[in-house]
């Protein structure tokens, strides 16, 4: 697998890439309407970072990069297609966000996860941060930045799953 690292001058094709690996396993894989999928993205402007993964030249995954506060990056909206589940496409894929992330000398990185992922990332090294609602780190977070960051209790939404944040600190 090649990955691609995706800025707001990187070729058009890379951006479908990557919403199509989103349209897969997102709506396709877990029923998720797309206009819950897309409904808060962001423009595509000068701050836009994603990694892309790319097999014989067809999307297999891919992941948003934000740096939310000074010395933390964020890797977000993280999917791999439904056919490349399991095949360790997802662990290149962290890794190589990670080493994005680093590489700027960010040594804090957070993820804004399904708990039903967790497991996985922390096999990657991660560990759950429960008491802090993963949304302070989103740009569409109404509320308190700070009293977000105490007393969180992740609560499954009607899709059947919560959202947890997991941190690692290299």
């Amino acid at each position: 697998m090649e990955a691609y690292r995706v800025t707001k001058d990187s070729d058009a094709y890379l951006f479908k890439a990557y919403d199509y690996a989103r349209i897969d396993a997102f709506t396709f894989g877990q029923g998720i309407p797309i206009d819950r999928e897309f409904g808060h993205e962001d423009p595509i402007d000068e701050n836009y970072l994603a990694v892309v993964l790319l097999e014989d030249h067809k999307p297999v995954a891919g992941c948003r990069v934000t740096f939310p506060e000074e010395g933390i990056g964020k890797i977000g909206r993280v999917c791999v297609t439904r056919a490349y589940q399991r095949s360790g496409a997802g662990t290149q894929l962290i890794r190589e966000a990670e080493k994005w992330i680093t590489e700027k000398g960010i040594k804090h990185i957070v993820i804004n996860s399904q708990d039903r992922a967790q497991a996985f990332y922390e096999k990657l090294g991660y560990v759950l941060n429960p008491e802090v609602n993963p949304g302070v780190y989103e740009n569409h977070f109404e509320g308190d930045r700070e009293a977000g960051k105490h007393g969180y209790v992740p609560k499954k939404n009607p899709m059947g799953f919560a959202c947890v944040l997991v941190e690692k600190f290299l």
